[in-house]
């Protein structure tokens, strides 16, 4: 409707009505009052063919996702896992300003690894995201659990005057501005009416009907910002909650490829919620959801290709240490640990691995794996560095 009134303001208010009473309009009794404006219009959309097309693009990209990775062997599984919740922390972040780095995010993941009780940057966050890998979140179900999902997501990185000071959420007014300080959008007021919206939302995003799921997450993630409910943290604690709903419909990879996709598209992402919340807008969300759904399609794109590569370079990987004479008169773990030190080159943001994640991979000791790898290291196919852990990789150049 934004842009109907730019193009034909003669006819806009025919044109609304119009798409009010179409026989398929999703009329979804969520409500918004635009910023400085007394009109308060419903949410609706119009599932059209476009919808309709990404709707069944991404049900498709899901099912490559499962194909490619169905038969990966373990340590490139759990390598991939691991890039993939360190990629979605970092875009979320530059998302909304808060420094990090990829190499902080994986060294805290590994802090977090070898001590659980260890305080370190992002533990909260990085809990929370691989709890969506091993099935440990529950969907909010009401006010409080979105509360206490922020604690977990994004309260650690808030700075201390942006703080709640409310029972659940913010007392105060907030305002959403553009880098220019122009106040776009001003969050729901008072506390009680964030609680009270917030309950709707969950009831929508809660009770099954004809609206697809995924449809449903990208409705909610534009309603989490209209709401507003905290003074920061609002976008990292609502792409946390979009990905615990994708989680139920879709393979894990697509439930947490979104705010990468979001990251390379931001100027989008921020207009989006800009001409959604404009009075002339009046309420229809097809632009927003148009471009939310091609963010998860894209994030799934890239992560197919990104595996078609991965893949292949595994497969030259094995053909390598199958063709390697030395090798091949050694013993089978010799092998093994050859081609799981592949699988972590290719598979992780890191190159090298330690005695004791090794040790689980084959399912033999510590010392036993010690002893394997100093027999490659005599070989010269293994560099060792570090102490404390020490740290193992394939020698440079080998694949």
């Amino acid at each position: 409707m934004y842009k109907f009134f730019y193009k034909n303001p003669q006819e806009y208010e025919k044109e609304y009505e119009k798409r009010m009473n179409a026989p398929n309009v999703e009329l979804l009794e969520l409500k918004i009052r635009p910023y400085k404006s007394n009109a308060e219009f419903e949410l609706y959309y119009i599932p059209t063919s476009k919808i309709l097309n990404l709707v069944n693009d991404i049900e498709k990209n899901n099912s490559k996702l499962i194909e490619h990775t169905i038969n990966l062997p373990e340590a490139a599984t759990e390598s991939l896992h691991k890039d993939i919740i360190v990629n979605e922390l970092f875009s979320t972040n530059q998302i909304e300003g808060v420094k990090s780095s990829k190499q902080e995010i994986v060294h805290s993941m590994k802090e977090i690894k070898e001590n659980p009780k260890k305080t370190v940057r992002f533990k909260s966050m990085l809990n929370s995201y691989l709890g969506i890998l091993y099935e440990e979140n529950d969907l909010p179900k009401e006010p409080k659990d979105i509360k206490r999902i922020y604690k977990m997501i994004a309260e650690e990185e808030v700075n201390e005057n942006d703080k709640l000071d409310g029972d659940l959420f913010r007392q105060e007014v907030v305002k959403v501005v553009t880098s220019t300080d122009k106040i776009i959008h001003e969050g729901v007021t008072p506390h009680s009416k964030i609680i009270k919206y917030l309950q709707k939302l969950l009831n929508f995003l809660n009770t099954p009907n004809n609206i697809a799921p995924v449809i449903k997450v990208a409705i909610s993630h534009y309603y989490m910002g209209y709401i507003h409910p905290f003074y920061d943290g609002n976008g990292r604690t609502s792409r946390f909650i979009n990905s615990l709903y994708l989680d139920k419909e879709y393979d894990k990879l697509t439930a947490i490829s979104l705010s990468r996709a979001i990251d390379n598209n931001k100027k989008t992402y921020y207009d989006m919620f800009d001409k959604t919340n404009s009075v002339m807008n009046k309420g229809e969300l097809n632009y927003f959801i148009d471009n939310f759904l091609t963010f998860i399609k894209e994030g799934q794109k890239g992560l197919i290709e990104e595996l078609l590569m991965k893949k292949a370079q595994l497969y030259h990987a094995s053909q390598k240490i199958g063709n390697d004479n030395i090798l091949n008169s050694l013993t089978e773990n010799h092998r093994r640990i050859m081609f799981i030190l592949a699988q972590i080159q290719y598979f992780s943001l890191e190159e090298s691995t330690t005695v004791q994640e090794l040790s689980i991979y084959l399912k033999v000791s510590h010392q036993t794996t010690r002893k394997l790898l100093n027999e490659l290291i005599e070989l010269e196919y293994i560099d060792k560095s570090g102490i404390r852990p020490a740290l193992y990789k394939s020698i440079e150049g080998y694949f």
